[in-house]
């Protein structure tokens, strides 16, 4: 017989990434400052991206810009990878690892992972070139892949994929929405801020330090998302196995 599809609930979702980064507030911190928050960090402060203000040539703008930066770009990504895969075995690891042992586990399953990514990616870019609506939905479907990379010892990209779409079966409107109200949030958070630095800037005639200010609260607007997301992610994993949607035991 089918199993009945149980919703999810944003509210519920936000609690328990709440409640996992109260459990190991100083542990997280850590791990997202260094491998999330100081390679953005070093990236939007020192090859900043500097529109010339005219909407029509933003996005080819920002092609020229990321297309001379592309290395930068890609050790960024590596780096964030490298940092949200520890997160996820030090939250759903069997044994509870140390630190240490997290990015070492984590180091050793980041090629896989990598691979695993860029996969989503491509399926991402796959169903965007269909409309922006599949895209959305494909999105809310991939969005426990990397969780399931770790707590199902999954490690294979196909296998971390195909998990996702099973436990995500009935919710992939559902999580797209989740993450968009969080990544909004920290969208007006971060032009709020970014408004107050602008003026504080002007008065003061400080340019470069704006600049710098400008570039840490977007290296930590990013990390706090990346951050966020992975909780969100590992939340709702665990909700599914609560429910029996997953398999017991899958993680420590």
């Amino acid at each position: 017989m089918q199993q009945q599809i149980r919703r999810i609930d944003g509210g519920e979702a936000w609690s328990d990434a709440m409640t996992l980064l109260k459990g190991q507030r100083e542990i997280l911190l850590t791990v997202a400052r260094f491998f999330l928050l100081l390679p953005m960090l070093l990236l939007y402060a020192l090859r900043p991206f500097t529109p010339s203000g005219a909407q029509a040539t933003l996005l080819q703008e920002y092609v020229q810009w990321a297309t001379v930066n592309l290395h930068w770009l890609m050790l960024t990504g590596v780096l964030a990878g490298l940092g949200r895969l520890a997160i996820l075995i030090l939250l759903m690891g069997p044994g509870r690892p140390t630190v240490g042992e997290a990015i070492g586990a984590a180091a050793r399953l980041l090629i896989l992972f990598l691979a695993m990514v860029v996969l989503m990616r491509l399926m991402l870019f796959g169903a965007s070139l269909l409309f922006v609506v599949p895209a959305l939905y494909v999105f809310g479907r991939l969005f426990l892949a990397e969780a399931a990379f770790v707590a199902e010892r999954a490690h294979n990209p196909v296998a971390g994929i195909t998990r996702s779409f099973e436990v995500t079966r009935g919710n992939g409107w559902r999580i797209f929405f989740v993450a968009l109200i969080i990544y909004l949030g920290v969208l007006i958070l971060r032009a709020a801020i970014g408004f107050v630095v602008g003026v504080l800037a002007a008065l003061s005639g400080l340019g470069g330090l704006e600049r710098f200010v400008n570039a840490f609260v977007d290296a930590t607007a990013d990390a706090g998302l990346g951050l966020i997301l992975t909780l969100i992610s590992v939340g709702l994993w665990r909700r599914r196995a609560d429910q029996g949607n997953v398999r017991s035991g899958a993680f420590g």
